[in-house]
């Protein structure tokens, strides 16, 4: 960036482009905090999809079980 004598050594042209480049990066860290966000709210439904798959996936032994037991004759003890 060229400098003008007569402004503090230039330092206004770069105080614009400081300011510029504050604002670029923080449209960027917004943008990745909703990135984020979204994330976390995927991984969160991914988490509980895994709980429910998982209970009922460990309770069809359970029922199996139970059934089989029924049909052998555990039901009179």
């Amino acid at each position: 960036m060229p400098s003008n004598p007569g402004d503090n050594n230039g330092w206004s042209e770069w105080s614009r482009f400081v300011l510029k480049e504050l604002e670029r990066l923080n449209t960027c860290y917004e943008r990745l905090d909703e990135k984020l966000d979204k994330v976390n709210n995927d991984i969160i439904a991914l988490k509980l999809k895994a709980g429910v798959w998982g209970a009922l996936a460990g309770a069809i032994p359970v029922l199996v079980a139970i059934l089989v037991w029924l049909l052998v004759g555990g039901g009179g003890v």
